[in-house]
């Protein structure tokens, strides 16, 4: 009997988000998994190694490496050990492990490749780009916010308007991001910050043009919850429409959103820590509109457990995907 071909997935994004859709995809056979990650991090530990070591930025890479990691729990809990006193504090060993190979090696995509095969991954996990580079936004009103660790906490984003979005220094797509892309079946854009995980993705020269040649069906997963300042009161609508605007009109394919409401005291503790509020749209569960599917289901994980003694759910997101569920979902549509 002739063996079934494996279905080509690329998963973009970077963070938690694209944490989440790795590891339910991961479960399931017949599935070439790459993930194609932002490099555009300046914040928290990976932008102290960025100052001070001269490297890329490690963290978003990490948290796809250990996502995709056949190694024992151990292993994986190693690379995201997070460092609590001392001059290491607020470093993961996983992030210090990538620098140091790098410093090393002389290149990111070396360290990388060692690491992929030290901790066993399931797939691939490629930077978007090589350059170091670092986010610039350009208000409406004059003022620049440059840098993810200044564009993250902004609070003025939609209040004064955009005038430009862009990249420093001007970078391009890199050569095993750009074939992942136009080769695969499926291409997952996760949930993530939109204006720093997703969107810098988009402004990588040939990102876009990639993502027009290739056949793959193109699924675009609405957050569960707005970003105060940022994305307040958006519909599934505004972040298809905004992501289109960096993206390019009709690129989208598919969008899955959630459509059940997270419980009454994770909204009232979302809404005081953050002033976000969830994303839900429960008119129908399945629709046509603007020439894209829309696919609701029920995604929200219903209990966000501590992972460590130090882990303060009151700063961690408290509405995040569900695994199965979301992984259940995708894998009716790359199907």
């Amino acid at each position: 009997m002739q063996k079934k071909k494996k279905k080509s997935v690329v998963v973009m994004g970077g963070g938690t988000g694209t944490y989440t859709i790795l590891s339910a995809l991961k479960k399931f056979e017949n599935l070439d998994l790459r993930a194609v990650v932002a490099m555009s991090d300046d914040g928290g530990s990976s932008g102290v190694l960025r100052d001070e070591l001269g490297v890329l930025p490690p963290g978003d890479v990490r948290q796809c490496l250990v996502a995709l990691s056949e190694s024992p729990d151990m292993i994986r809990s190693l690379m995201n050990y997070r460092f609590e006193n001392g001059g290491l504090k607020g470093h993961s060993f996983g992030n210090l492990f990538l620098s140091a190979l790098e410093k090393v090696s002389g290149s990111f995509d070396t360290a990388l490749e060692h690491v992929s095969e030290i901790i066993k991954i399931k797939g691939e996990v490629i930077p978007v780009t090589f350059y170091d580079v670092k986010l610039e936004m350009q208000l409406k009103n004059g003022s620049v916010l440059r840098g993810e660790k200044n564009i993250t906490p902004s609070e003025a984003i939609q209040a004064i308007g955009i005038k430009k979005y862009l990249i420093r220094p001007e970078a391009k797509i890199s050569p095993k991001a750009q074939k992942a892309i136009i080769e695969a079946d499926t291409i997952i854009i996760s949930p993530g910050n939109l204006y720093t995980s997703i969107i810098p993705l988009f402004l990588v020269r040939g990102v876009n043009e990639a993502l027009s040649y290739s056949k793959a069906r193109i699924i675009f997963m609405i957050n569960l919850v707005t970003k105060f300042g940022q994305t307040d009161n958006f519909s599934i609508f505004d972040f298809v429409d905004e992501a289109e605007k960096y993206l390019g009109e009709g690129i989208i394919d598919t969008v899955v959103f959630n459509q059940t409401e997270p419980s009454r005291f994770l909204k009232h503790r979302y809404w005081f820590w953050q002033k976000a509020k969830p994303v839900v749209y429960k008119q129908k569960e399945r629709f046509v509109f603007d020439g894209k599917q829309f696919v609701g289901s029920d995604l929200v994980e219903p209990e966000v457990k501590r992972q460590s003694k130090s882990d303060s759910l009151i700063k961690r997101n408290l509405i995040r995907h569900d695994e199965e569920k979301t992984g259940k979902i995708l894998k009716k549509l790359i199907k």
